[in-house]
This record gives structure tokens, sequence and C-alpha cells, in this order.
């Protein structure tokens, strides 16, 4: 898989740097012609630090002291240069293959999409912190151990679930834009997300094989599951199209959009040619206005029963903020943690 990534990285770069309104710089040290670090570092416009711009820098690799303190007094000259005062990291754009962090821990699990992997031998978070970067936040991802949430069985009988086609999805796309920007990067502290995220996810959904789409030979739904909000939302689509791992959540009266989760299949799994099982519960969006309904448990509960028919069977949620009281509330008592990163930062 690693050359695949390596291609991947390359293409997002040349992309990047080609574009002349884009402002990204790649940095790199060496030692008697050998390469002893490098270092991307940018200005995503969608990336945003607790609702405001800030410039980050990504897929470090240092063998020393000495070249992490080049590297990264390079990069915070580079962002001094733009007007901006806060450098974060590492955030490893594009992210669904680099991920948000440093790894400190889980290191034996698999690899998963958009979830930061990083060397347990490497001592480049050590350096960091000795030329001058602090751990300013910190995340846990978790392997979702319970598929039937109690709190999923009290829905809000105003609230409507729904699966839709990838095409069905991207005509709500201004609704997604909408509850992302209010419940989302206001609160978390690393927010790489906006247009290109969503156009990143319905590309991942697109690239599934097409066995997802097919249903088990002779299976009746409507007895196989006694879930009332799954069979209604069933019974409104063509189950075989929908996007399985994508339920919604909308107000019956007004027809608006007020809630999703959005599951990624294991990209990577596709790469190495296998069927994909394993799922990055990787965004989970609630319209403030409509919170403490059982709208989350119930998008769970619906997506895990479907994605079940579909044959995934492991689910992660990912990159979760240690301060977000509300998602380590609803998520963690039914989920085991498995992997931990932070993220660093330093005001230039």
């Amino acid at each position: 898989m690693r050359p695949i990534i390596i291609k991947k990285l390359e293409e997002y770069l040349k992309n990047k740097i080609s574009d002349t309104q884009y402002t990204i710089k790649f940095f790199s040290t060496k030692r008697d012609q050998k390469t002893t670090g490098f270092v991307i570092c940018q200005i995503d416009p969608e990336y945003k630090s607790y609702s405001r711009k800030c410039a980050t820098f990504g897929w470090i690799y240092v063998q020393d002291l000495e070249s992490c303190n080049n590297l990264m007094n390079a990069c915070e000259q580079f962002v001094k240069e733009h007007r901006i005062r806060k450098l974060r990291g590492p955030i490893n754009f594009p992210t669904y293959i680099g991920g948000i962090g440093w790894q400190t821990s889980g290191f034996h699990n698999p690899m998963m999409v958009g979830v930061a992997y990083s060397d347990p031998q490497s001592k480049a978070l050590e350096y960091l912190q000795q030329v001058g970067y602090e751990i300013e936040s910190k995340y846990t991802c978790v392997y979702v151990t319970e598929s039937a949430w109690k709190k999923g069985n009290r829905l809000d009988p105003s609230i409507r679930l729904e699966f839709r086609t990838i095409e069905g999805i991207r005509k709500l796309k201004s609704q997604i834009m909408e509850i992302a920007q209010n419940s989302f990067h206001s609160v978390l502290a690393d927010a790489p997300g906006g247009e290109t995220k969503f156009e990143t996810m319905m590309n991942i959904y697109d690239s599934l094989p097409e066995e997802y789409y097919q249903l088990p030979p002779d299976i009746d739904l409507e007895s196989y599951f006694r879930v009332p909000e799954f069979i209604e939302a069933v019974e409104d689509c063509d189950f075989e199209r929908v996007v399985h791992s994508a339920p919604l959540a909308f107000d019956r009266e007004t027809g608006k959009l007020v809630g999703l989760i959005f599951a990624l299949p294991d990209i990577f799994q596709i790469w190495l040619g296998e069927y994909p099982t394993h799922l990055n519960v990787d965004t989970a969006m609630i319209d403030k206005n409509y919170t403490g309904r059982g709208i989350f448990s119930s998008l769970n509960n619906i997506g895990q029963l479907a994605c079940k028919l579909s044959g995934f069977h492991y689910y992660e949620g990912t990159t979760i903020w240690s301060n977000n009281d509300r998602a380590i509330k609803t998520i963690f008592p039914h989920a085991i943690p498995i992997r931990k990163h932070v993220v660093v930062q330093k005001r230039v």
C-alpha cells in the first residue's frame, strides 16, 4: 500500500504547488548529501482551528534534533511572511490518507483511511517539544462494540431517517455545509473540512465495488429487522442504490436536513484488492437546534443495521477530541479506545 499512498501524496502536492493561489511549501534538510528530514507547511483556506484561520505542518520526518529545528524555523518564517501567527500539526493533507495528529498509542491496530499512522520508533514528537511546540489537543480513536444504542430507541417522532444515493447526498451539499459550519468549526480544535472534504467523501463512496450495493439473496428486510425507523427508511428508497453508511435525519414538517453520519469504507482495503469490511465513522453532525432528540444514536443504529447487510463488521470512531464532552459522553459508553493522537502548536 505504501507506493499507492506515496503516489496519492505526490498527485496532491503537484496539484497544490502548481496552483499559484495556494500557499504551500516543502522543506527538507540534508547532511553529506543524505536527506535527514522534510516537512510540508501550508495555509489551507478550509482549515480552521477553533474557527480561526491557522497554518499547519504535516508529513514530518526528522532524524535528529538539529534537522527538526531547521525545518520548523523554516516553517515559522514562511507562515510569518503570510501574516499568520499560529502553526499547528501534524495535519497531514490530504487527511483521508494522512490524518490528523501524531500517533502515540495503538500502533498494532490496522491502518484506517483518514487516521494518522506514525512511526513508533520516531522521536519527532520529542524533538518538536524541544524546539518549542506544546501538545495542545489530544484525540482518541475507538472501536465501536455495540451496534444498538438505547437512546436510539427514543427518536423524537418529528424526525424521519433516510438513506439516499450519492447523487441525492450531493444535492444536499448546501445544507450539509450549513450544519458543518454551525456544529463543527465553532467547536473543534482541528477542522479540515469544507467543500474539499465533502467531495473527498463522495469520491470514496463512488469507489465502492458494485457488490456493496447488492443485498444478500432472499432476504426479507421487514422480518429481518424490527426497528421502525429502519423499516421506514428502507421502504422510502431503492436500498440497492443508496449509501448504507451515510444515514440522514430530516425534520418531518419542514423537510430540513438536521443530522447525518458519514462512515467511510476503508479505501486502504480497496487499494489492497480486498472487499471493504472496515468503516471509519468519520463525521457525525447534528443541527444545534435538534440536539437531545436521540438523532445521533438512531442514525448509528440504522447505519450499523444497513452496513451489516453490506458485509461491514468493524466500526471505528476516529479522531474524537478529548474536550468534546458531548461526543465522549455519547460514544465512549459503546466503544473501546484503541489509539491516541496529539496535535502540537506554537505561536510564532
